[in-house]
């Protein structure tokens, strides 16, 4: 039975990753595009945590869900937006689009029906430790000139909102 409810709700998650995703495609509003990029990741991220990996489920709430979508929504709130069509128009491509998920979801179903599947091995419970090393002395710099770039592209976005004359 527990099995059961565990495969239940894999694929009632998957499930939900799989229509925010088609919904941030399919959708015409481009804040309700980025509202569902939200809900997908955080779909991900309780998926992780029902792995059992809950390192990599808090890194895609606090990282992905609370950082990248809401930092795409301020870029589409401060941006300036000419009054005339939707800015995401239906198109043909839409069509084709359908026909390559088609194509790339039986190909990826013949790849995994046809791999073998290992009886596992031992993985590593305390990972969080050298994560933390690698992100807090390997690799300080990069994130420390990504985050200044983040917060100059922040910038850039007010002034380029607020207009000539205004900032």
């Amino acid at each position: 039975m527990n099995e059961m409810l565990s495969t239940l709700v894999f694929y009632v998650v998957a499930m939900a990753i799989l229509a925010t995703g088609m919904g941030v495609v399919m959708s015409n509003n481009l804040v309700h595009s980025a509202l569902l990029m939200t809900a997908c990741f955080i779909s991900v991220g309780i998926l992780f945590i029902w792995l059992n990996a809950d390192f990599l489920g808090a890194m895609e709430f606090m990282l992905y869900s609370g950082g990248v979508a809401i930092l795409v929504v301020m870029g589409v709130m401060l941006t300036k937006r000419q009054d005339g069509p939707p800015g995401n128009p239906f198109n043909h491509r839409k069509i084709s689009a359908i026909g390559l998920v088609v194509l790339f979801a039986l190909v990826m179903g013949t790849v995994i029906v046809s791999t073998p599947v290992s009886s596992g091995g031992y993985i590593s419970l305390d990972t969080v430790d050298a994560l933390a090393g690698m992100m807090l002395n390997t690799y300080i710099l990069p994130f420390e000139i990504a985050a200044t770039l983040l917060l100059a592209a922040l910038l850039g976005a007010i002034i380029l909102a607020k207009g000539d004359g205004e900032a």
